[in-house]
């Protein structure tokens, strides 16, 4: 591990995406000095990185909300490229936020900097018709998907689509936006009018009911390994949604059969090499009742998962993203402990304790900031011996982050 580690040593990293500092955190262990570009600037950023800027650079009593003059995506792109006024870099890491924005990224990969997949191979990875037909022919399901510009093409929608269907957004990540409509009462109530009076268009897709899956994959074009294939944590109360489809962190083992798994790891390396990927990739499905796999999307960069895998194992992600993209593949990938992944969201407006006391703890905002319902507070990582024990030592940790919050809100001064 140390040899693969050195990979990094003193390259200049710069890391952009909507939370950026895991990646930093990782690419920083590994002896990188690195350059972020973040929505959020959560407390636990400086330590991770040399130099950076955030979005929402949060102050405190406050979190700067101010409109944007440009799309986030574009907003990142500039922050990376002011920090590179001042310091040369070696490689760029994407996070998310680009997958549905690729043509903002054009800029640095001219720069040939990016590591990882090009903005057309992410393109391609989010092309759900070309998914459909890559599923089709190796014998997985993907959900029926239609555009629909109208709440009134939504109620005429016959066929395959039935209720409850769901409607997101034609671009989104981490489940924002998506609504699960249960009868025509509640289509009128997920489209938004612009501001010429017309709606915006959303995505209908058929609901799946089923396990939430992730598969994370290694890439190098025309050869892949999976490292892990792990449950995904959709609309928690645990984690302060009300069983939306918010992306609430990760757990492993995911449970499955080892029949399912391995089938899940097979196709995810054989979609990452039809699509020519490159570097680390996640991919999601669902597993229904019938054990089926439904494939549900790609997303070509570094994930979510990349703490939690490290935390349960001896794996540097980040420098394994650099060999891959080189096109050099581990030959073995080690045991990954029970471990779990909580994002802990606010359950109402209210101020940030100290977290620096839950030890345990991660994207922490930082003492004293106003947080809204739904604001990310904080992120668990718990690893041990079983994944049940992880989410109940999660979950405790969850509800006394809550109530911090709320009796902060009680006491501060009116």
């Amino acid at each position: 591990m140390d040899s693969i580690s050195s990979l990094l040593r003193n390259k200049r990293v710069g890391v952009i995406g909507f939370n950026a500092r895991p990646i930093a955190c990782s690419a920083k262990r590994a002896g990188a000095k690195v350059f972020v570009s973040d929505y959020w600037g959560d407390d636990d950023l400086s330590a991770c990185c040399d130099d950076w800027v955030a979005i929402l650079t949060p102050t405190p009593g406050a979190r700067q909300r101010q409109p944007l003059d440009v799309p986030l995506y574009e907003s990142l792109v500039q922050n990376l490229f002011h920090l590179m006024e001042k310091q040369e870099l070696d490689y760029v890491f994407v996070g998310s936020g680009f997958d549905d924005h690729t043509n903002a990224l054009i800029p640095l990969h001219k720069e040939g900097l990016l590591i990882g997949c090009s903005p057309n191979q992410m393109k391609k990875a989010r092309d759900f018709a070309s998914l459909a037909k890559i599923a089709e022919v190796h014998g997985i399901q993907t959900p029926k998907r239609q555009v629909v510009k109208t709440p009134d093409e939504a109620l005429k929608l016959t066929g395959d689509i039935t209720f409850p269907f769901l409607v997101r957004p034609t671009h989104s990540g981490g489940g924002s936006g998506i609504r699960l409509v249960r009868g025509p009462h509640d289509v009128i109530n997920v489209y938004r009018e612009t501001e010429e009076g017309g709606y915006e268009p959303r995505v209908v897709q058929e609901y799946i009911r089923g396990i939430d899956i992730s598969c994370s994959v290694l890439a190098a074009e025309d050869k892949s390994i999976t490292l892990s294939v792990q449950g995904q944590l959709i609309g928690m109360p645990t984690a302060g949604r009300n069983c939306d489809f918010a992306y609430c962190g990760n757990y492993h083992p995911s449970g499955l059969a080892k029949e399912t798994i391995s089938r899940i790891a097979e196709i995810s390396e054989v979609i990452s090499e039809v699509l020519d990927l490159e570097g680390s990739v996640g991919i999601d499905y669902v597993v229904d009742e019938s054990n089926r796999i439904w494939l549900m999307e790609v997303n070509p960069r570094i994930q979510g998962t990349l703490e939690l895998i490290e935390a349960a194992s001896d794996l540097s992600v980040t420098s394994l993203h650099v060999l891959a993209f080189q096109g050099v593949l581990p030959e073995k990938i080690p045991e990954i402990k029970p471990s779990v992944k909580l994002i802990v969201y606010s359950r109402c407006d209210g101020l940030v304790p100290d977290l620096a006391k839950f030890q345990k703890t991660v994207d922490r905002t930082p003492k004293g900031v106003m947080v809204n319902v739904r604001d990310p507070i904080c992120t668990i990582i718990e690893v041990g011996k079983s994944m049940t024990d992880c989410y109940r030592r999660a979950s405790d940790t969850a509800l006394t982050i809550q109530k911090a919050v709320a009796h902060e809100k009680e006491s501060a001064p009116r």
